[in-house]
């Protein structure tokens, strides 16, 4: 439940809170940076929950979020949509088969997420990404 509530934010704050997760929710960047910048209280939601590991490269194309632990900021994370393209390639029984995909780009790591709509690959660096890409679909791109 908290990883799906995560994945459909705009952009957002996660307090850690001992073995809960308090979540404020925002309707885009610009509105969570004023509301710490200013103070100003323009959330669009809130929430309490209980503690669980989670995944953040499934985050909306450009949603920030930034992750305290005791009001100190220990993470951020936004991935920002840098290619997208269909492809033709041999599945493994030989048939030609098409996908589209997206390639994400960290803000504030060296991490690419690939994207299909059966897929969901984080890479730590672009090389990782690129031997992925030649080795499954024998592409090579510049983005």
């Amino acid at each position: 439940m908290l990883q799906l509530r995560v994945n459909e934010l705009d952009s957002g704050i996660l307090d850690l809170l001992g073995d809960r997760i308090y979540i404020t929710g925002f309707t885009r960047e610009e509105m969570l940076e004023s509301h710490l910048t200013k103070g100003i209280e323009n959330w669009s939601s809130k929430g309490l929950y209980d503690y669980q590991d989670l995944e953040f490269y499934n985050l909306k194309n450009n949603a920030l979020l930034i992750v305290r632990k005791d009001k100190k900021e220990i993470n951020r994370y936004q991935y920002k949509p840098v290619y997208r393209d269909t492809i033709q390639f041999k599945d493994e029984q030989g048939k030609m088969v098409s996908i589209t995909f997206t390639i994400r780009k960290s803000s504030f790591s060296d991490h690419y997420h690939f994207l299909t709509e059966k897929t969901s690959l984080l890479f730590n660096n672009k090389d990782e990404l690129d031997v992925y890409l030649i080795e499954k679909y024998s592409i090579k791109y510049s983005y």
